[in-house]
């Protein structure tokens, strides 16, 4: 076992002295047009409004709630999904690419990020809930808690 972890640190010493010689470096850094998501709001976002209409009309989507177990047993929209912001990115594949996510939170913070994280997985359709539960419970549904 320990020879299988010398040889591969002797691979990953060897690999870092190749970066330090600059044989593995970028030629130039990206620009930050190009190492950012563009944040176009219509394309990202979508209010309370627009996903009680796409309720209404019974569009299909996965409801993904990234807030923590104790956020969720609170208060959840119905139908959603838990899955918490931190371990988003190994249990991603529990979610279908290929339908539109609606991502959201509490107010709507940690649902950006995990909108960005998906997206960065190749998630073609990803959208944050705007103001989180907290606006939807102020807008829609008034029996939500909110906390």
């Amino acid at each position: 076992m320990f020879r299988h972890i010398k040889k591969a640190l002797k691979k990953i010493r060897r690999q870092h002295i190749r970066n330090l010689q600059g044989r593995n470096l970028p030629k130039a850094a990206p620009s930050v047009s190009e190492a950012i998501l563009p944040l176009d709001a219509d394309t990202y976002t979508i209010t309370p409004d627009q996903l009680k209409e796409m309720m209404d009309e019974g569009k299909p989507f996965i409801l993904l709630d990234v807030r923590e177990k104790w956020e969720y047993e609170m208060a959840h929209l119905e139908g959603a999904t838990l899955i918490p912001l931190g371990e988003l990115p190994r249990r991603f594949r529990e979610i279908t690419p290929a339908v539109e996510v609606i991502v959201y939170c509490h107010w709507g913070m940690r649902s950006l990020d995990a909108a960005f994280l998906l997206q960065q997985l190749g998630f073609k359709s990803v959208k944050s809930l705007v103001g989180g539960i907290d606006q939807w419970a102020q807008e829609i549904d008034t029996r939500i808690l909110r906390y």
